[in-house]
């Protein structure tokens, strides 16, 4: 019985380890996690969605060197019935988001180790078509994290984020 007890602290430890040093490799690197091949960037958020900011957006990513295999702003409704689709970036409505928080769209990405297999945009509704909230959260979807720096993309903040792209 102690064996199994040691087995299974063993196991808590290394799951907790493994965690923690996930988590300094994602905040000392500015891009920690890439796809193996051109993601498909579909849109489930709804007609509300401009088609021109996402493909604004995009143009922004390909431009700087990322590969996007094509966008879908009309697809079958089977597609946006699935939490996530390997291969594929999903851009929903958000639903349940707390009105106190400032947080305008999240950016969920299924990971192995540091290739990206699959990621969902949601959005705030109403955000969806603001000024660089497409190209930034595109940015957490291709593996980018955020960078302190006014100006850039990637900024956390909404007010200080531009259209401006620099490795750190």
């Amino acid at each position: 019985m102690r064996k199994i007890y040691i087995l299974f602290f063993i196991f808590i430890l290394g799951f907790i380890l493994g965690g923690f040093i996930k988590f300094i490799y994602e905040a000392n690197t500015f891009k920690p996690y890439i796809w193996e091949s051109p993601p498909v960037i579909i849109n489930c958020y709804g007609e509300d969605f401009s088609k021109s900011q996402m493909i604004r957006a995009i143009d922004f990513w390909i431009i700087k060197g990322e590969d996007i295999a094509f966008y879908e702003h009309d697809p079958p409704s089977y597609t946006c019935d699935k939490e996530y689709i390997n291969g594929f970036i999903i851009l929903r409505k958000g639903r349940r988001f707390n009105h106190e928080t400032s947080v305008l769209a999240v950016t969920s990405r299924w990971t192995s180790f540091t290739t990206v297999l699959s990621a969902v945009i949601t959005y705030r509704p109403g955000t969806q078509n603001l000024q660089w909230i497409n190209e930034h959260e595109l940015g957490h979807a291709l593996g980018y994290t955020h960078v302190e720096e006014d100006g850039h993309i990637m900024h956390p903040l909404f007010d200080k984020m531009q259209g401006k792209f620099w490795i750190p």
